[in-house]
């Protein structure tokens, strides 16, 4: 597997799938299933970025075109059971007029594909099913509308017009005794041909009850109904008009079973148009996010590596923009080994690693990635070991799930994985916190992956041993600017002053050099009491000496 639930959640690219939005169901089913490329699948994602990178251009080249592509991928549904089902079963009406309305959606979409002509990428315009579309609309008038037309049969023509006569000579000659047999009561019928008469009428009421052609319809406390009673010849007329609807019911039975083989024979090439369809929409959603985001095409390498220039995490870009906030573009590289990223809480330590694993993703599943230029080498799964309050609930203590979460990515991550591990061991004490990081770090040197890890531990990483990466922090930051935004700042404006002057990016380091003490300085900025402040950088001092009179690197 590739990767986890967790780990597409952590990295954010469940929030960047959820953006794609295609329109269509079968798009939608593309981008459920979204292929991953692993290792040796290079040509096929190259072949898969092509085709991205076409709908770009055309994206960019023909707008109009797109939206009214789109408006059509709006209206389409997904018709795949009844077109499995023409095989066994004969359609409905309403089946038969959902598949005339896929067909014109087709043929729209056809119309409109010849339009943009070669900017379309290959394999994208729908197959002509415009014979179907005629035995469907046999009056060629191209309505989203359907009904058992005349013109499908000759006999069913015949029944219907013999009907209709039936029931007009059935009609007339009821009218014609209606009008005589309530004129003589004393009232005119209603368009049903019966007639209410109040009993305070009594003359009226006795007439109609001694009428030999006037029954009792209905009655209330004022009132009484009467309407005609039909005799032999009426119903003599409706026997034959009922024969003749049920004729009716026949022929439209023999026109949708022919109508329904029509389908079926074209069922196969309907199915590849929505294949086609699905295609199209699931490659213009994601076009359409590359465009909207500012990605770029990833150069993709045989090598493992993964290399990210001024790259962006969309899920926190966005939620910082929606603060008023910018975000600080991360420039990364990470060959087969161990980098670790050092900084203080606040830094952006693991909004980074995420990033790292964000690319990586992105670009494995054949999308466009949000940076001004990446490479990137297929890994053959992603894991990431992040905090997780889930395990407590379970019952296990903060650093006992962090090590059963470490013992599952250890165990599942084989040759060129790519391991993001966020400040292990955070939850124990100090010194053994530091050994595990150290000792993992040794051991993930040896093995043939990419690891990007975060720590707060100084002199772990050894000399020479680990690609070191720093976050700048707050040490650019200029004092009166800072001292300007914090005065008669509230608490949270204080968190979002430090937030706008907190430099994310990473910078490359020497093995030897010292984690950056920013966590102090954050105190202070936010007010933590001086005494605190100046205790705490007397220890730092101490602890300092201690470690480099020992030889040990800080």
């Amino acid at each position: 597997m590739y990767a986890n639930e967790r780990t597409y959640r952590e990295t954010g690219f469940s929030d960047v799938t959820a953006e794609l939005r295609p329109r269509t169901p079968f798009g939608r089913k593309r981008a459920a299933a979204m292929r991953v490329f692993l290792p040796g699948e290079e040509a096929a994602l190259e072949a898969e970025f092509d085709r991205l990178q076409g709908v770009c251009g055309m994206l960019a080249a023909h707008g109009d075109a797109a939206k009214r592509i789109m408006g059509v991928f709006d209206e389409i549904k997904d018709l795949s059971h009844s077109l499995t089902r023409c095989a066994e079963d004969v359609l409905s009406t309403v089946e038969l007029f959902e598949i005339k309305l896929l067909l014109l959606h087709m043929e729209a979409l056809a119309g409109i594909c010849g339009e943009i002509g070669g900017d379309l990428p290959d394999g994208f315009m729908p197959e002509d099913t415009g014979a179907l579309l005629d035995a469907l609309d046999p009056e060629g008038a191209r309505m989203p509308t359907f009904y058992i037309y005349d013109m499908f049969s000759e006999e069913l023509a015949d029944l219907r017009r013999r009907k209709k006569e039936k029931e007009r000579l059935l009609r007339a000659g009821q009218k014609r005794l209606a009008d005589e047999v309530f004129a003589a009561v004393g009232v005119s019928p209603d368009p049903n041909l019966e007639a209410v008469i109040a009993r305070s009428d009594a003359a009226a009421m006795e007439s109609a009850r001694d009428a030999p052609r006037l029954r009792v319809a209905g009655e209330d406390l004022f009132s009484v109904r009467f309407a005609l009673v039909t005799d032999e010849a009426d119903r003599a007329l409706r026997a034959e008009a009922d024969a003749l609807a049920a004729g009716i019911e026949d022929a439209e039975e023999r026109v949708r079973k022919r109508l329904t083989d029509a389908v079926c024979a074209e069922a196969a090439r309907l199915l590849r148009n929505c294949e086609r369809v699905g295609a199209l929409d699931f490659l213009m959603a994601k076009a359409a996010h590359a465009l909207r985001c500012g990605c770029v095409r990833p150069v993709i390498s045989r090598a493992h590596t993964l290399r990210a220039e001024a790259g962006r995490h969309l899920p926190t870009e966005r939620a910082l923009r929606e603060r008023g906030l910018d975000y600080r573009p991360v420039s990364i590289v990470l060959e087969r080994g161990v980098s670790c990223i050092t900084g203080a809480n606040m830094g952006g330590k693991t909004v980074s690693m995420k990033l790292a694993g964000l690319v990586a993703a992105m670009a494995q599943h054949g999308l466009f990635v949000p940076c001004e230029s990446a490479v990137v080498g297929l890994s053959s799964s992603v894991g990431i070991l992040i905090g997780d309050s889930q395990n407590v609930r379970k019952g296990l203590s903060s650093f006992g799930g962090e090590m059963e979460a470490l013992r599952v990515i250890l165990a599942e991550s084989g040759e060129r994985a790519l391991i993001l591990i966020d400040e292990i061991a955070g939850a124990t004490n100090p010194a053994e916190g530091r050994a595990l990081t150290q000792s993992l770090i040794a051991h993930l040197s040896q093995r043939p992956c990419i690891t990007l890890m975060t720590t707060h531990f100084d002199g772990v990483a050894g000399a020479g041993t680990v690609a070191n990466y720093r976050v700048r922090g707050l040490s650019d930051a200029n004092p009166g600017e800072l001292a300007a935004a914090l005065r008669d700042a509230g608490p949270d404006e204080r968190l979002e002053a430090i937030a706008k002057l907190m430099d994310y990016r990473l910078e490359r380091v020497s093995g030897d050099s010292e984690t950056p003490k920013d966590a102090i300085r954050i105190a202070e900025i936010l007010g933590i009491d001086q005494e605190i402040i100046a205790s705490a950088r007397r220890f730092m001092d101490g602890e300092h000496s201690n470690r480099t009179e020992k030889g040990v690197l800080t």
